[in-house]
This record gives structure tokens, sequence and C-alpha cells, in this order.
């Protein structure tokens, strides 16, 4: 075992050989339906609440836990199926940047698994993504910001959109919030 990641309630173990070892009482511990892409190939693993959501060597995703909180990924499989570079996740939702710099999301729509309303923004440019408990913030090439998700955890910024329309160098974030510092040394919440 090289290394090891846990939602609430689980854990699953990353082998030396890129196999995966699940256990635990719910979200995430039975992974039965998905070991035959487990036994080989994992690079790392990423969790919500009660899922978790596997990167593998040939940049495909594998997922699996409660499909409230993003173990079902069905939706998006083709996006996921290569390409992925690094995922991240809020507490019931995934998103995973590719390599191309897009973004696919899924999980509970209204937490940010579903990113339609900013879709044509995510397409292209993304360089890093950041969560809330319910939202996402994904820092562009271009120094611009895009958010979804609830409002109420960060997911509608329209309010300091002319804000962070350019030069924020990185974001923060807590559960509820986030910050965006930028290249003046200013920051935006």
């Amino acid at each position: 075992v090289s290394q090891i990641f846990s939602t609430e309630s689980a854990f699953a173990a990353l082998k030396e050989d890129g196999s995966v070892i699940t256990w635990g009482s719910y979200g995430g511990s039975d992974s039965s339906t998905v070991a035959s892409s487990l036994s080989s190939g994992v690079s790392q693993i990423f969790s919500s609440l009660f899922a978790f959501a596997a990167l593998k060597d040939d940049g495909s995703v594998i997922t699996w836990g409660d499909s409230s909180y993003g173990g079902d990924s069905s939706t998006v499989a083709t996006s996921l199926s290569s390409g992925v570079s690094q995922i991240f996740s809020s507490e019931p939702a995934f998103a995973a940047l590719k390599e191309d710099g897009s973004v696919i999301t899924w999980g509970s729509s209204i937490h940010g698994g579903d990113s339609s309303a900013v879709a044509s923004s995510l397409a292209s440019g993304v360089s890093q993504i950041f969560s809330s408990y319910g939202a996402f913030a994904a820092l562009k090439d271009d120094g611009s910001v895009i958010t979804w998700g609830l409002a109420e955890y960060g997911g509608d910024s329209s309010a300091v959109a002319s804000s962070i329309a350019s030069g924020v160098s990185e974001i923060f974030s807590n559960r509820l919030a986030f910050a965006a510092l930028k290249d003046d040394g200013s920051v935006i919440t």
C-alpha cells in the first residue's frame, strides 16, 4: 500500500501495483461493481463526502460510492474515458480538469455537479479548480475566475464579476466562500 484516501465513512487504499482496496461502512466502501477497473493502473484517488473517483494512468476516471455524491459518473463517462489530468471535489460533486483545459462535472447538480450554465467558459483555458462545500471556482489561464454551484457556498460570483475577470493569481476557499488573490496584492471575496 502506497497511499490511503477516505470519504466520511470509507477508505480506499492505493497499492504500488496500481490496484485499489476499499473498506468501511458506507459511501465508497463497496467497489465491487468497478473492481475490474481498479485492479491496475490507478495513479490517484479523490473523494467527495460519500464517493470516490480514481484517476488512472491512461487519463480515464472510475467512480464508485453514493450516486448522489458523484459515485455515478455514467452521464459523463465518454468525457472521462481519457485526457483527465486532475480531479477536484465539493462535498457532493466532482470536477475533472482535462489536459486540454476543459472541465467535466458530475454528482449533485445543485452543488456543482451541473456546470451547464457556465459550460462555454469551462470549455478551455482552465488551469486550476477550487471548491467549497457546495460550489466550484475555476481559475483560467487569463487570470479570470468562473464559479458555479450553490450561491450560498460561493457559486454565484456575479456581484464581483468585473473584479475577477482578470488579474487573479490564486484562489482560496473555506466551507462557505471563496477569496481571490490578485496580481496587485488585492483580495476579492
